[in-house]
């Protein structure tokens, strides 16, 4: 599901040189994640596997979440700020939905713990693992996709991200003298030593989320 946060440098790429094929690589690209990943209640699998000689759908293991089927929440947020970011470029209104059902699902789950995300939402209740960087990279997708909605719709997903925002900072570590800000990150479910550690993209998208908030923001995407 990452794959759709390296896909906005190819939709940039080609509006910046007038090249389509760079931009139909980009859709091709997002219509797979679309068709193959993302599932029609919101959720989604980490990654697919497809045949390169014949590009058939061949699995879908479970990647860095629980198992093939459950919801790893860093994808999830993926999910919403990908789509969120694919509509911005092309105007599809396929994406700006699949951001709104990815969002919609991230948010029901994480209300249910404090707006803390826990590492996959389809995972069994015990041990309980977390990944504060989902939380922090789904506020920045929720802060794209409300500036793609209506006066009336936006609010939701703007105190939604603030949300987000509000229960990570319990995470944070503001010594200059450390290496990282937010603690709390898990790159993966089933490796201890991925689990519950800073890791770098959720201070970049701490940052980004605090910066979008203070109308500070600079779109790198």
């Amino acid at each position: 599901m990452d794959c759709l946060m390296n896909l906005p440098l190819l939709y940039w790429a080609a509006q910046e040189n007038e090249s389509p094929a760079w931009k139909q690589i980009a859709i091709e690209h997002t219509e797979m994640a679309l068709r193959y990943i993302l599932r029609p209640d919101g959720s989604s699998n980490h990654m697919v596997d497809f045949d390169p000689e014949t590009e058939e759908y061949k699995d879908n293991p479970g990647g860095q979440g629980y198992e093939s089927g459950s919801s790893w929440s860093r994808g999830q947020s993926w999910a919403i700020y990908g789509m969120a970011l694919a509509y911005r470029y092309t105007k599809n209104q396929a994406y700006l939905d699949a951001a709104k059902r990815s969002a919609h699902y991230f948010m029901a789950n994480v209300s249910l713990n404090d707006y803390i995300p826990l590492l996959d939402f389809r995972a069994p209740k015990e041990p309980v693992y977390i990944d504060t960087t989902a939380g922090a990279c789904a506020a920045c997708g929720l802060l794209e996709l409300s500036e793609h909605v209506g006066e009336y719709e936006k609010p939701l997903y703007v105190q939604s991200a603030l949300r987000c925002l509000k229960a990570v900072q319990a995470f944070c570590e503001w010594d200059p003298d450390k290496d990282s800000i937010l603690d709390g990150g898990s790159a993966r479910y089933d490796r201890a030593s991925d689990r519950q550690v800073p890791i770098i993209y959720g201070d970049y998208f701490l940052t980004e989320a605090i910066l979008r908030f203070r109308e500070k923001a600079f779109l790198i995407w």
